[in-house]
This record gives structure tokens, sequence and C-alpha cells, in this order.
């Protein structure tokens, strides 16, 4: 397949307390109606920093896995089985759902190991 255009629109992110905020989402990904969310306007407010966004991990048939944002709490990708298409390289390849998502705010643990 060809790479997705990866222009960015203003977008509608609904957190966890219901709170609706303007992100920027790539625009072929926002396209394919998977991920949640709808247009948004400059009356929406931008998403403050603290707020990490949940995000849902997608593979495909290689093994290759990255993570998407998931825009509402209902979008399609949180059902595993559910396929998107996703830039890799300068192609683009079909994604498949692992199933659930990565809620917002998970413990942040370091997975690096350091000596004193």
């Amino acid at each position: 397949m060809a790479e997705l255009s990866r222009n960015r629109i203003a977008w509608n992110y609904t957190d966890d307390e219901g709170s609706t905020w303007r992100v920027a989402a790539m625009k072929a990904m926002t396209d394919q109606a998977k991920l949640g969310g709808s247009a948004s306007n400059a009356g929406v407010k931008e998403k403050p920093s603290h707020i990490r966004m949940r995000r849902a991990t997608v593979s495909n048939s290689a093994g290759h896995s990255r993570v998407v944002p998931v825009y509402e709490v209902s979008a399609a990708i949180t059902v595993a089985g559910e396929t998107i298409n996703c830039n890799r390289g300068l192609d683009s390849e079909a994604y498949t759902s692992n199933g659930g998502f990565i809620p917002e705010f998970r413990p942040r643990r370091n997975v690096t190991k350091q000596t004193a």
C-alpha cells in the first residue's frame, strides 16, 4: 500500500473524566473511523500536557507493533481483531488490535538499570 498522508487536523479527545480537549491528529488515521473522536474547532481547549492520552497496541503480520491514540473509550480499535492501516517506513500496512487500551494514568516505571 502507499504511505498514508501525514497531514494533521484538529481532533477531539475525551478524557477519562468526560472532558473534551482539542489535539492534533493524523487525518489519514482519523478518516478510518477506528480511533473515536470527532473534528474539533478553536472553541475547544487544547489538551493539558499532564494528561497522557490513552493508547492501543496494534501489530502487523510480521510481528511489528506500535501504539495508536484512542480518542474515546468506546473506539472500535479497542476490540481485539479490529484492523487499521498505519505507516511503516515509506509504506502503509494493516495492523490488528490486541484488544483493550493503555489507560491515561498508568504508573510510570523506569525500565533501565542504573548503577550507583
